[in-house]
């Protein structure tokens, strides 16, 4: 990222437009890969501008492409189709070949995508997905680049097993291992995911545990890789701060012996000038104290969470898998593989929900958070919210009673509002106690829309509430079937909805459950 912004504000200095363009570009991607989609956004959209305005037809078309991207994972699929058939048409008139085959690609991602949600696989978008993939497949097998033939493979063993042809996915899923470099977590992680779920199909028990194995063992090596990055961008931060205070007692210094001169030259009068100095020096000093005081306190918090909680989930994962390992070996055929492999699953999804709550709360205590409002429906993102929390809840036995509206437009960060209201519902459903019910509700009034959530479980105490509203304090604690939780949730939730000029609202006394909802003004 350094070099990157290096890169805009000397090619920004010098006035190379087509090299703006390009850093505009880069800086985007980096974004895009640290998650940061809002900001990502915002550069890719700036490059796009100023391409268009200097007819930059090759730039143009790998900021669309990337673009294109961005919008594929965001769900935003109209303007990612649009943008995707753009740069390719632009990518063939140039005879670009790496970014003909990127751009097909994209398309059978998009197909792919398609039938992710769906209950019933459409026919046409696996035809589609593979007359994509073997288009880019033709063109690559020229290139020898494996960073263009990995991705595909990839695509072609999702697209084979969802066709339930195991022979020719496990043919590519061993293509990718063979091809793939042993540091690349996010691909292998990928292809052992899939292999889990292909040699389940296929009753093999045994490679069913060893893929587990090493997918647990990736995504482990993945969390430290992204925490450590995590924790470098924090120390860069802090000696950053460090500096620059030291410049400025450096400069304080200097205005110090000019007032002793003049001190020397004016008598009285530089004296008078030198105490008036000497006294704003002191309130700089404190000041400067104060926030570098604050800056430590952020980065022990940090520290303490790393250090604490995450190493919960971690534990539970390898007791799980040990507990699975050793009744295979006891009695040769376990009768629980599935609920041993369900409580895997569950305390992977509790370490990748801790991860994804500390990256938010570290852009959000760094500033690296942009809002950026739109117009969307609150409905449909609260329904979305409902659907990846229906196994948990159904895991409990809790009915969830929903009472929302087809339609109800507002004005928002649609980002962090997901955020919020995933974040809640974890919540409701971590905390609710088994065969109670969750309601869920979103009422549109004349100038704003409420979303509530209520539960009936162990609740929080008033003074709990007044901890967490007025000084931004939360409490970890376990959920009725020992979830693990890092207490950084509710803490989100009130800063997303503070920038968003919304407030979190809570109510409950410790014994009866809780009700929390907010307030987003009507589009």
């Amino acid at each position: 990222m350094e070099h990157a912004l290096e890169a805009y504000d000397l090619s920004k200095k010098e006035q190379l437009e087509s090299l703006v363009v390009t850093s505009l570009l880069d800086i985007g991607k980096i974004h895009f890969l640290m998650y940061n989609d809002s900001v990502a956004e915002q550069y890719l959209l700036r490059a796009e501008e100023l391409a268009v305005a200097k007819g930059y037809e090759k730039e143009l078309m790998m900021t669309q492409s990337a673009l294109a991207q961005l919008y594929c994972v965001n769900e935003k699929s109209e303007k990612a189709l649009d943008l995707m058939t753009k740069s390719l048409e632009m990518a063939k008139q140039q005879q670009d070949t790496i970014y003909i085959i990127q751009n097909l690609n994209l398309f059978a991602s998009y197909y792919t995508n398609l039938n992710r949600w769906a209950n019933i696989i459409n026919p046409e978008y696996q035809r589609k997905t593979k007359q994509y993939l073997d288009e880019a497949s033709r063109l690559a097998s020229a290139s020898n680049i494996p960073m263009l033939i990995l991705p595909m493979y990839i695509r072609y063993l999702r697209y084979y097993r969802v066709e339930k042809n195991y022979h020719e996915a496990l043919n590519y899923a061993n293509k990718v291992l063979d091809m793939c470099e042993p540091t690349h977590y996010a691909m292998l992680i990928q292809v052992y995911d899939h292999l889990v779920g292909i040699y389940a199909h296929l009753g093999d028990k045994n490679r069913v545990i060893d893929s587990h194995q090493k997918f647990y063992n990736l995504m482990r090596k993945q969390s430290d890789y992204t925490l450590h990055r995590s924790l470098q961008e924090m120390q860069v931060k802090y000696d950053v701060k460090e500096k620059e205070l030291e410049i400025v007692r450096q400069q304080h210094e200097i205005e110090n012996h000019k007032a002793r001169r003049r001190l020397y030259a004016s008598g009285i009068l530089a004296l008078t000038l030198i105490v008036l100095l000497m006294t704003c020096i002191l309130r700089l000093k404190s000041k400067h104290n104060r926030e570098l005081a604050a800056n430590n306190a952020v980065k022990d918090k940090l520290f303490s969470i790393i250090s604490h909680d995450l190493k919960s989930p971690a534990v539970a994962q390898k007791m799980a898998v040990d507990s699975m390992i050793e009744e295979l070996e006891t009695h040769g055929e376990s009768q629980s593989l599935t609920e041993r492999l369900k409580a895997f699953r569950e305390a992977t999804e509790s370490q990748l929900s801790l991860l994804m709550n500390l990256l938010n709360w570290s852009s959000l205590q760094t500033g690296r958070m942009a809002y950026t409002p739109i117009a969307f429906n609150i409905s449909e993102t609260v329904h979305k919210a409902v659907d990846l929390y229906r196994v948990p809840a159904r895991n409990k036995n809790l009915n969830l009673v929903i009472d929302i509206p087809d339609d109800c437009m507002v004005v928002a960060d649609k980002q962090m509002i997901n955020t919020v209201v995933r974040n809640l519902l974890s919540n409701a459903v971590k905390f609710s106690l088994p065969d109670n019910e969750i309601s869920i509700s979103v009422t549109c009034h004349e100038q704003s829309a409420c979303a509530r959530i209520i539960d009936h479980g162990i609740g929080m105490s008033p003074q709990q509430i007044k901890n967490l509203l007025e000084s931004g304090k939360n409490i970890s604690k376990s959920g009725t079937h020992g979830e693990k939780g890092s207490g950084l949730g509710l803490i989100i939730c009130k800063e997303l909805l503070e920038k968003n000029g919304s407030q979190l609202h809570i109510s409950g006394d410790g014994q009866k459950g809780t009700d929390v909802w907010f307030y987003l003004p009507k589009a």
